[in-house]
């Protein structure tokens, strides 16, 4: 949304919180059940705030249930992920301005927005689409159909933009482990990132997800490359046993965790690490259950981010048998974010005494809050930030979920002149 943004800039004026707005963009999700019915809650909730808008649904859920999100109020446009007209076309289309052009050398449906400001203070750049892997409880290679890079000179360039701009960028991708694999001649996540650390593109750069076997862990041996990245990594797992992982066409995926948290653990110790999980997958047993909570219990995963099953329609699980009922279902997930509440409130009282690097996000009232390299929110006493700034502080206590800390005395700045 951050690209979107950044087109549509040329031409509209983008409305400020709480503004009115004439033409609405929804990115929607269908990952779940749940997620669908956000959708559209969204929607509605968007046409009662803005009355009179137009809405684009755009996202997954606009591929998969058109119909449903079309016959919402306000909504004049529904644009999946697969359209040939991009979002920022078809917004361009209905308000009747001049349809934002494709960027030189950029491949089609790739938006070009990184070459403007973004609205986040810690930027997208979306550098991979769709997804090969076909899980089986998975709806996203229905929607966004099968893995799409964006040429390696395309995103550095895009990279370098931002970071000029930027102390973090947060690179992402449906399937970002999978980068460069769909290209001629071939690519690759770790590639891009040695690049980006060898053209000092940016302060510090973010990987949003990687599947735990495609995680590089080179770059983890390269001092350059560890400079570069954020002690942050999120590796999906979904189930911590063997039997339900191959029933989702994920096997071997329990080992891929463990070696790639021991392997970030040896190079980069206290960094933050977490996981997906989905509970109540069809046959998942108590004892299958009670072999994920194992898992996640042996490693020093800081969070975990746990779903209940939801059947996809089109997908493979949603034709198995051995549905769990639901009441196991609730009980498995309510144990598992039990771990994860555990664990994270312990993942932040270890900060305390350590000087984290943070992104000021908000300054006011006093003080300054913003994200740490290792994913944790941080509030201060502000003295003179600016939203945007890399600042060094020294955590001193935790309250809630934010870790309080003071400014620390050293501080060598990573932003660009």
């Amino acid at each position: 949304m951050d690209a979107l943004a950044g087109e549509l800039r040329d031409g509209f004026d983008l409305a400020g919180e709480g503004e009115r707005a004439d033409l609405v963009v929804v990115n929607t999700c269908a990952i779940t059940a749940d997620a669908e019915s956000a959708a559209r809650q969204a929607i509605r909730r968007v046409a009662r705030e803005h009355p009179g808008a137009r809405i684009v649904a755009a996202g997954c859920c606009a591929a998969v249930r058109p119909e449903t999100l079309a016959g919402l109020p306000g909504v004049a446009a529904v644009v999946g992920p697969r359209a040939q007209a991009g979002v920022a076309r078809v917004v361009s289309e209905l308000c009747g301005a001049r349809p934002a052009a494709s960027a030189p050398g950029g491949a089609p449906g790739w938006s070009d927005g990184a070459a403007r400001p973004a609205r986040h203070t810690r930027p997208f750049l979306k550098v991979q689409d769709g997804c090969d892997h076909g899980c089986a409880f998975c709806v996203v290679p229905l929607a966004r159909g099968p893995s799409r890079s964006l040429p390696p000179e395309d995103a550095l360039r895009r990279l370098a933009a931002l970071g000029a701009r930027h102390a973090e960028v947060v690179l992402t991708g449906v399937h970002l482990g999978g980068y460069g694999r769909d290209l001629a001649p071939r690519a690759s996540l770790e590639g891009l990132v040695r690049e980006a650390a060898r053209r000092g593109l940016v302060g510090r750069l973010r990987l949003s997800s990687v599947e735990p076997g495609e995680l590089p862990l080179a770059l983890l041996r390269d001092p350059e490359a560890r400079r570069l990245l954020c002690e942050h990594f999120h590796l999906p797992v979904q189930s911590g046993s063997a039997r339900v992982l191959c029933a989702m066409g994920r096997p071997g995926g329990d080992r891929a965790l463990r070696r790639a948290v021991e392997e970030v653990w040896a190079h980069a110790p206290g960094a933050c690490l977490g996981t997906d999980l989905v509970a109540g997958f069809p046959g998942e047993t108590e004892a299958d259950h009670r072999e994920t909570v194992a898992l996640v219990e042996s490693l020093p995963l800081a969070y975990l981010h746990v779903f209940p099953f939801s059947a996809r329609p089109g997908t493979a699980a949603a034709r198995m048998a051995g549905a769990v009922p639901a009441a196991a279902v609730k009980a498995r997930v309510r144990e598992l974010r039990a771990v994860s509440e555990r664990r994270w409130r312990a993942y932040l009282a270890a900060q305390i005494g350590r000087d984290l690097d943070v992104v000021a996000e908000r300054v006011a009232g006093g003080f300054a809050r913003g994200t740490a390299g290792r994913y944790v929110g941080v509030r201060w006493p502000s003295s003179g930030e600016t939203r945007g700034q890399l600042v060094r502080v020294r955590i001193v206590a935790v309250e809630g979920e934010e870790c309080l800390g003071v400014r620390a005395r050293v501080f060598a700045s990573r932003l660009p002149p």
